[in-house]
C-alpha cells in the first residue's frame, strides 16, 4: 500500500500576525484607558455666592469630600496628618490663611469637623470657598 500525503493549499493570506497586532492594540488601550480614568484631583463643586472675595495672601487650602475624608494638595490625608501640615506650616508664617473646600452635598458635620482639626492646631483665620455667583 502506497499512502501518499495530499497537501492542501492554504488560500489567501496568513492573518496570525495580524490578529497578534490587534490583540496588542486592544491590551494597549485597555491598560491605558484603565490608566487615565483615575482622578487627577478631587473635583469639589463649590456652592456659589455673591460677597464672596477672592484671597490672595499667604493660604493653606483643605478639601473636604462627600464621605468626609480630607485633602492636602490633591491627596486624601487623615485628620492628623492635616493638623500636622498645618502646623508644620503655620510654624513658618502665623498669618496663614486657611481655606476650606467643601463640596455643596458635603454634610455640614464634615465642614465643622475640617474647621475643628483647623482650629486645633491654631489656624483661626478660615474661610470657606465659595464660587462667585455672577
Amino acid at each position: 500500500m502506497n499512502f501518499e500525503r495530499t497537501k492542501k493549499t492554504r488560500r489567501g493570506p496568513d492573518i496570525t500576525p495580524m490578529i497578534d497586532v490587534v490583540f496588542f492594540l486592544l491590551v494597549f488601550f485597555m491598560v491605558f484607558f484603565t490608566v487615565r480614568t483615575s482622578p487627577l484631583g478631587l473635583n469639589v463643586e463649590l456652592p456659589k455666592a455673591t460677597t464672596g472675595n477672592p484671597q490672595a495672601s499667604a493660604r493653606f487650602e483643605v478639601a473636604v469630600d462627600k464621605s468626609g475624608a480630607f485633602y492636602i494638595s490633591g491627596r486624601k490625608v487623615s485628620g492628623t496628618e492635616l493638623r500636622q501640615a498645618l502646623a508644620e506650616r503655620l510654624q513658618v508664617n502665623p498669618d496663614i490663611f486657611v481655606i476650606v473646600k467643601a463640596d455643596k452635598e458635603v454634610r455640614y458635620e464634615y465642614v465643622v469637623n475640617a474647621l475643628d482639626q483647623v482650629r486645633s492646631v491654631g489656624g483661626y483665620r478660615l474661610g470657606l470657598a465659595v464660587e462667585q455667583d455672577r
